[in-house]
């Protein structure tokens, strides 16, 4: 038995090592550290999401012709949200579809947002819009914690009974 867990913690050693060894040398290696501040925003650019920052966003909140989308869990929208924010939580997409409809075919930019820039809620939300049809999409990347720390208009929803 002792032999045989010897032999077993060789071949893992020597696969670790291997392992380390062929990513080293590999042009494309995985890196050991990476930072995922900007992880969402590159995701949504390579997938032709608009993206724009908080005082867009703020600028574009004071007009009329934008809808602003909280991909974020029902629960944190209720604590809090943009003023006049739609609820579009991306796992309950099927039961809102007729409303995703109405808002697509509004003529209304969407801007989808989330918590701040590392949620990806709001990018998988944005990609499920773009692949209904929703051409005029952007993606709020900063969020509502940003939002919410410099001033911008905030509401919140009442606890249901």
């Amino acid at each position: 038995m002792g032999t045989t867990l010897k032999r077993i913690g060789i071949i893992l050693l020597v696969s670790g090592m291997l392992a380390l060894v062929a990513n080293l040398v590999h042009p494309r290696r995985i890196p050991w550290v990476q930072s995922w501040s900007n992880h969402v925003e590159a995701k949504a650019r390579k997938a032709e999401i608009r993206v724009i920052p908080f005082s867009v966003a703020l600028q574009k909140f004071q007009t009329s012709e934008v809808v602003f989308m909280d991909a974020r869990p029902a629960g944190e929208f209720e604590a809090g949200h943009i003023s006049g924010a739609v609820s579009m939580p991306f796992q309950s997409l099927e039961e809102q579809f007729p409303m995703i409809g109405n808002l697509i075919n509004s003529g209304k930019e969407l801007v989808v947002y989330c918590s701040n820039r590392e949620c990806d809620d709001s990018l998988v939300l944005a990609t499920e819009l773009k692949a209904m049809g929703a051409e005029n999409l952007t993606l709020y990347i900063d969020g509502f914690e940003v939002w919410q720390k410099y001033g911008g208009a905030t509401a919140s929803s009442p606890a249901g009974p």
